[in-house]
């Protein structure tokens, strides 16, 4: 990399993606309730996490028969979307490319998909995370964003990217 190229992600310059409240309990299980809905129609059982603005714990639903690895994860996920200002996965070239390895001092931070800011009248009220498949993590994230009245810009692009990679049925 040229020394005048930044390698620094869009959500982290200029500021414009500030922190906010207003993520309710209400809203956390309708989320939940979609997303387990859809991870229903996806045939493989989910763990989700639903966190607020500062990255706590707000609600988490694990399915019956999913992954017990799915647990963390998912909490994780929700953790860094929120810390991170962008989709988990949006950080994976990055990371494999070396340009953020300082960052990952902290044991928390997840590179692969499935947590995705919730995004309001450009303000990240919360983060969400989902664990137990592989691109079906992202439909389930887009029900729940859905249900919560959240941006689907981002899932929307996470999913355009996935055509045409087969999901388990």
């Amino acid at each position: 990399m040229k020394e005048t190229e930044s390698s620094t992600p869009a959500a982290w310059k200029g500021g414009t993606l500030s922190y906010g409240s207003g993520l309710t309990l209400d809203t956390a299980k309708k989320m939940l309730e979609a997303g387990e809905n859809e991870a229903k129609k996806q045939g493989v059982p989910m763990s989700i996490a639903i966190g607020d603005a500062g990255g706590n714990l707000v609600a988490f639903s694990r399915m019956d028969n999913a992954a017990l690895f799915s647990i963390q994860i998912a909490m994780d996920k929700a953790f860094t979307t929120v810390f991170g200002k962008m989709p988990t996965g949006s950080f994976a070239s990055q990371y494999c490319a070396g340009g953020l390895i300082p960052l990952f001092f902290h044991e928390r931070w997840i590179t692969f998909p499935g947590g995705f800011p919730l995004i309001k009248n450009g303000v990240i009220m919360g983060g969400i995370g989902v664990s137990g498949g592989i691109i079906e993590d992202v439909y389930v994230v887009k029900a729940a964003l859905k249900a919560g009245g959240f941006s689907l810009k981002e899932v929307d692009v996470a999913i355009a990217a996935t055509r045409g990679i087969r999901r388990r049925k």
